[in-house]
């Protein structure tokens, strides 16, 4: 081949590659643009309020999907939860490598169950959001999810299912300290009685009882007294030693995402999860 033949020919095979990787970059700009309509401002959530065709009442399951970045963070109603979305071209979405952490958990009634959630969101194919509605449709085209957007510390909507005070809801302890893979934990649980000024329940092996005040954010809860039986099957002893110990040192409180932790100052003592008095 001559040479300017050969130039010309080598000019073609250059351009059509910058041509392609234009077009490339161009569709990589426009999905990542398209999908930051599904990214929440600071503060807003994702919650799920129908999975799979069925309603969800109360849940403390969400998607929070991380602004500039192609990841999830969230919760599965009992699990926390990670991983990655991939916004392939508009209104387009693929989510993969979706990793939870372990713990077994007592599912409220009403909410969603975990593996629905889980296979609902890695089924999803296309996105449709209109107000704060957002849509997840399979590749077939049939609705997963539907979440509303919501502020995450906002009190006592309907749909999250959020405790808006501490006697509210009847707290079922799910951690100590930071161990977020403790084992499940059966029936230990705190009752707080606003206007008796009362905080009761059980350690999973005595029933306990005792006095509390609160403040904006500070709680103390005092004069605990237990039955005495002893139980030394499963560790419980030792769990209930820690547990009591968690509510007598505690001296400030939250409640976010139906959730209530203790703290001793910035130390984190005890995470417990909401469930409707009854």
């Amino acid at each position: 081949m001559p040479t300017s033949l050969h130039s010309r020919a080598t000019e073609d095979i250059m351009k059509k590659i910058q041509t392609a990787a234009i077009y490339t970059f161009l569709g990589l700009i426009f999905s990542i643009t398209a999908f930051g309509q599904i990214t929440n401002r600071a503060g807003e959530i994702w919650k799920p309020v129908e999975v799979d065709g069925s309603k969800v009442v109360v849940t403390n399951a969400f998607v929070n999907f991380v602004p500039g970045q192609r990841r999830f963070t969230g919760n599965t109603g009992c699990n926390q939860m990670t991983g990655t979305v991939t916004p392939t071209s508009h209104s387009r979405i693929h989510i993969t490598g979706t990793a939870t952490t372990r713990r077994a958990c007592k599912m409220m009634e009403g909410s969603v169950p975990e593996d629905a959630f889980l296979r609902a969101l890695n089924n999803a194919a296309r996105y449709r959001r209109h107000g704060q509605m957002l849509d997840l449709f399979d590749i077939r085209g049939k609705r997963v999810v539907r979440f509303v957007s919501t502020t995450k510390e906002t009190p006592g909507d309907p749909l999250v299912g959020t405790a808006s005070s501490l006697d509210d809801q009847k707290w079922f302890l799910e951690s100590i300290a930071n161990r977020k893979t403790l084992v499940a934990i059966t029936g230990v649980f705190v009752n707080f009685i606003a206007e008796k000024g009362t905080a009761g329940g059980d350690t999973g092996c005595n029933v306990f009882g005792g006095s509390y005040t609160t403040g904006k954010s500070s709680i103390r809860i005092t004069d605990i007294m237990s039955t005495m039986r002893a139980c030394e099957e499963d560790g419980k002893m030792q769990l209930e030693r820690e547990f009591l110990d968690g509510l007598r040192n505690a001296t400030r409180y939250d409640i976010s995402d139906n959730h209530l932790h203790l703290y001793r100052k910035n130390a984190l003592l005890l995470t417990f999860r909401g469930e409707p008095k009854g």
